[in-house]
């Protein structure tokens, strides 16, 4: 059996103002072509589906042409989740009559579990959950935390299911030690959110969704796909993918990556502005976050940029930063008089002390005020 894991799509996604449904379209359209040159047995999409609950007119557009091309045109039977992003009603509706050709989505979570039979496997749909949905839909006050919440589960799942098939568990969770990045937006004050490998002991594999890099955690039986585009400059130096798994009964004889190319990739460059505009590198249609190292003032550097770089989203003067042995004692500060804060805050800033003349230029201005202040 063999099987194409995908998660956190986000559709609807806006990346510094500008939407990312063109770029989620071309990238849906090959992971469709990955899907059917794998010839995978089905499609996993564990979770967010959309960046918010209440997603964009095209953004439901897009999620129904992909379903549509997947399910319909390939005949791939498709397992989706809710995540903490989506509607969880809003994904529910329609799924007691989609199964019937074989698009399994699972958007609530219910007092009762139960598995899809496929392929000589059991794969359990476990939507993204919050510890006060569980305590309600188990009736258990027991559970307070978000690890309570998935061991409730995972436990409830264990009384039921056959140990001699295959267990296959999609979920969408932030699993302890995982490596988070801007784009995830955050489940809960803290690590509270976090939930233990050992929820998903006994399960052969786990697909998850949430974390955004493909390589979050190290774990025989315990995945996470990543987001299939960069959303967020964090993400810069990320290879998006998506994994394939492939297994023989009960083991898990592989799992690898397909590597996704974007329309536009997300990156960080570096360098003078004058250098920039003046030797312009393939690429420069690209999603950029552009750190500038020019000092002193600049005249309208981003509109400069815009005309070789389109996209930009993002300029960054790229400065000195503070060390330890820089911060003083407030007694210390406070003992210096207005210049000497001044310099300071200079340097700090520009990354260079006052010259000669800019000093005699400053105390002639402090002097000047003061002077009219006293009068």
């Amino acid at each position: 059996m063999k099987f194409l894991h995908t998660a956190d799509w986000h559709l609807g996604k806006i990346v510094n103002g500008v939407s990312m449904l063109a770029e989620q379209r071309y990238i849906l359209e090959q992971i469709a072509r990955i899907a059917e040159e794998e010839q995978v047995d089905g499609i996993v999409i564990a979770g967010d589906l959309y960046d918010r609950s209440v997603p964009p007119a095209d953004a439901v557009t897009l999620l129904n042409d992909v379903l549509m091309e997947l399910n319909v045109a390939l005949g791939k039977p498709v397992f989706a989740i809710s995540g903490n992003h989506d509607s969880a009603e809003r994904v529910n509706f329609g799924s007691a009559w989609y199964e019937k050709s074989g698009l399994h989505i699972q958007g609530t979570l219910g007092k009762e579990l139960a598995p899809i039979e496929w392929n000589g496997a059991q794969v359990w749909l476990v939507p993204y959950h919050e510890p006060a949905q569980v305590r309600a839909a188990f009736e258990d006050k027991t559970v307070r935390s978000f690890e309570d919440a998935m061991q409730a589960v995972t436990a409830k799942i264990r009384t039921v299911w056959n140990p001699d098939k295959a267990q296959i568990l999609v979920g969408h969770a932030f699993v302890a030690g995982g490596l988070p990045s801007d784009s995830e937006r955050q489940l809960a004050i803290g690590n509270v959110d976090r939930v233990s490998t050992n929820c998903f002991e006994g399960f052969d594999y786990v697909a998850l969704g949430h974390l955004h890099h493909p390589h979050a955690i190290n774990h025989p039986s315990i995945f996470y796909a990543g987001s299939p585009l960069k959303y967020s400059f964090s993400e810069a130096k990320d290879k998006k993918s998506v994994r394939i798994v492939t297994m023989d009964g009960k083991a898990l004889q592989e799992v690898r990556e397909r590597y996704l190319e974007p329309l536009h990739d997300l990156r960080i460059i570096e360098g003078y502005l004058a250098d920039l505009v003046s030797l312009v590198a393939p690429g420069n249609e690209d999603f950029l976050q552009i750190n500038l190292l020019d000092e002193g003032a600049l005249i309208d550097p981003i509109g400069q940029l815009r005309a070789f770089y389109p996209n930009v989203l993002h300029l960054e003067r790229v400065q000195g930063k503070l060390t330890d042995s820089q911060f003083e004692r407030f007694e210390d500060v406070i003992k210096k008089d207005d210049l000497e804060l001044f310099a300071q805050f200079f340097e700090h800033v520009s990354g260079k002390e006052l010259s000669n003349r800019q000093v005699e230029i400053m105390r002639e201005t402090m002097d000047s005020v003061k002077g009219g202040a006293d009068q």
